[in-house]
């Protein structure tokens, strides 16, 4: 497969959830709980990220504007916002999410994201 999956989700389940669809299907994960741990974990080798927004330490706004700023080289990753809040929509997409799913999460949408992306 190659390229690994970042989950940044500061709820344990839904990093879970993730993990385990991605996992069947081959997929190397790697999870963190907030953005500065995504920061930390992010490399050569991330094909697709997703990406809470409510989190603490450094929410997933924060994420995005750090990543277009001060980590150009990661800027082409494509960043999937999976957030509750339809309203953060147009403003992920702004800072730089290639896209942005409502949850609850469909693991048929989701793996979908990830074949068109990786």
């Amino acid at each position: 497969m190659g390229k690994k999956i970042l989950i940044i989700d500061d709820d344990m389940t839904n990093r879970k959830l993730l993990k385990t669809i991605f996992n069947q299907k081959g997929y190397e994960v790697l999870e963190a709980e907030n953005g500065l741990q995504g920061l930390e974990l992010l490399n050569e080798d991330i094909g697709i990220i997703f990406l809470d927004l409510i989190m603490p330490l450094m929410d997933g706004l924060k994420f995005l504007e750090v990543i277009k700023k001060e980590k150009p080289q990661f800027a082409n990753i494509p960043i999937i916002v999976l957030t509750t809040d339809d309203s953060k929509k147009t403003q992920a997409l702004s800072a730089g999410a290639k896209e942005v799913i409502i949850k609850p999460i469909n693991p048929v949408e989701i793996m979908e994201k990830v074949i068109n992306y990786l």
